[in-house]
């Protein structure tokens, strides 16, 4: 057994047994259902629970799906073949609230029939868990999650929305988490916390390391008596060691805060320190000092803007947050700055951005396809069909290298009573700080695609409800992936029609029929495909 395989097993061991412990201590029956409305639970949020019912709700479930496909490979024109997949994919979902904690677990087993390649055919796990404890009243928690998925591996490969393509460019990623942490609030004055996180990132791909991070995390900010200035201080310092190599990356920053408020709803902020970084940079010194401004802005409870400018050690940063929702509507923009690792955005479920407030607009209107207390199974996605992997979100491609990520997004929904519209775009830019020799031998590539990389795409859903159990959505995008040290690009472009049925309620059954169209167009060589798929679903829950 290796090394990270034991400290595997030692972690889900450690997080398995902290949730028993709360589990025991809050002393709540299974099944507990909700007196006013006779149903089991959802999910709630915080591990003290506020209004949230208690008790635990396990929903055994069924997925059945069977995909025509005239390009399976997703190979160009004249090497192109169909074939039809079933999909048995037994799962369950298991959910817990309780006074001291909340736990969700989603797990699915991906089974592919292949019926013209039976060679072809596999099993594949998917696993969506976090938990959290408290373990010491109001002083000492633990948070634990554990993932399971399936992703394309490189942006240049053929991209497959879910595991029905056999492409060779899909690999296993596992990331396995625990935090025990300590938090404090001095009455009036301020609230600290001391937070450490042991995490695990294993793949399929020979190439990518497996890697672990040690992450310590200290802050001290000021309470409720700092009404007009207020200050903190902030620690956080990682360590990611890469299996095979005996290469370790360090970054550390200290920082120091403080915020006035101008009135009730403007703020000025200001903040200073320094990050002291250690790996082996291409691109000058890693390390110096480190300072931002910006402002806050809450003109009303429904819009929130937040703003940033200042420089570190790569030169000027940025960073902006905007909300605003109407009665019918969500916008959102967020733009942020950093850098970081496969093993970090991974362990954050960097897969792509997250609905965020449009999960809550789709589920009013869909239900079913909403965020839901569902965390959804990576790579299936029990709400948009196809699922993880999509290229309408920015791709966490695999690399061993370090980068600076600059990732903008931008979103704006709109729910009516029987419709659904939804725009959404993104621009993500990648650039390596770290040399290209990290990444020799993965997957073959040529490892200078990788030192300058633009993700770019637009989106647009539009879902209309025909009746209480009947509803069709129709869903667009584009999508770019610009290597900008060579001149390579690649478009994709995707269309996809579903219509669904719910056929019983108890339990529940609902059918789904969709049709998609995908295709690529590069200017390399040999790089063009064209797939047109139907696949039917059968979705149970019990």
């Amino acid at each position: 057994m290796s090394e990270n395989r034991r400290y595997r097993d030692s972690l889900c061991s450690i997080i398995w047994l902290a949730i028993l412990a709360a589990l025991l201590s809050s002393a709540h029956s299974y099944g507990q259902q909700d007196p006013r409305s006779g149903q089991s639970p959802a999910f709630g949020g915080a591990a003290s629970g506020g209004g949230t019912e208690r008790g635990w709700s396990i929903v055994p479930r069924l997925n059945i799906r069977g995909t025509y496909s005239d390009n399976i490979r997703l190979r160009t024109d004249g090497a192109d073949s169909s074939d039809f997949v079933t999909q048995i994919n037994p799962g369950v979902s298991v959910y817990g609230v309780g006074r001291r904690f909340t736990f969700v677990t989603d797990y699915m087993m991906n089974n592919l029939i292949y019926a013209n390649q039976s060679g072809l055919s596999r099993m594949r796990h998917q696993l969506n868990s976090r938990g959290t404890a408290e373990l010491i009243e109001n002083l000492f928690f633990l948070d634990g999650t554990a993932l399971m998925m399936q992703q394309n591996a490189s942006l240049f490969g053929p991209q497959g929305l879910d595991n029905v393509n056999v492409t060779g460019n899909r690999a296993n990623v596992s990331t396995y988490t625990v935090s025990p942490y300590l938090r404090h609030r001095f009455q009036g004055l301020a609230s600290g916390q001391v937070r450490y996180t042991y995490g695990i990132v294993e793949s399929s791909a020979q190439a990518l390391r497996n890697s672990e991070r040690h992450a310590f995390q200290a802050s001290l900010n000021s309470g409720d008596d700092f009404q007009v200035l207020g200050w903190g201080v902030n620690y956080d310092h990682q360590m990611i060691n890469f299996s095979r190599t005996g290469r370790t990356v360090e970054l550390e920053r200290t920082m120091a805060s403080l915020q006035y408020k101008v009135t009730s709803q403007f703020s000025l902020m200001a903040s200073g320190g320094y990050e002291r970084n250690s790996f082996l940079s291409i691109r000058g010194s890693p390390s110096s000092p480190t300072w931002t401004v910006g402002f806050s802005w809450l003109p009303n409870e429904r819009t929130s803007v937040m703003l940033n400018a200042g420089q570190r050690f790569f030169g000027d940063t940025y960073s902006a947050l905007l909300n605003h929702r109407t009665r019918m509507t969500v916008w959102n923009l967020t733009y942020d700055e950093n850098i970081t690792t496969f093993n970090q955005q991974t362990g954050m479920g960097a897969g792509g951005f997250g609905l965020g407030g449009l999960g809550q607009l789709i589920g009013s209107q869909n239900p079913g396809m909403g965020s839901g207390p569902s965390l959804g199974s990576p790579g299936l996605g029990p709400g948009f069909p196809g699922g993880g992997g999509s290229f309408l979100d920015p791709s966490n491609f695999l690399t061993n290298r370090l980068f600076l990520q600059k990732r903008l997004q931008v979103s704006m929904g709109i729910n009516g009573k029987r419709h659904t519209f939804m725009l959404r775009g993104f621009n993500m830019t990648r650039r390596a700080y770290s040399p290209e020799s990290d990444d020799i031998g993965l997957l073959g590539v040529n490892t200078s695609l990788l030192n300058n990389t633009r993700q770019s795409g637009a989106s647009a859903t539009w879902s209309y409800r025909v009746s209480a159990l009947t509803q069709a959505s129709l869903n667009v995008g584009f999508t770019r992936y610009a290597f900008l040290s060579t001149d390579r690009e690649d478009d994709f472009i995707i269309g996809r029609a579903t219509v669904s049925r719910n056929l019983r309620t108890n339990p529940m059954v609902q059918g789904m029929l969709e049709f998609r169209h995908v295709q690529r167009d590069s200017n390399q060589a040999a790089a063009n495909y064209r797939e047109n798929a139907v696949t039917a679903f059968l979705n149970m829950s019990f």
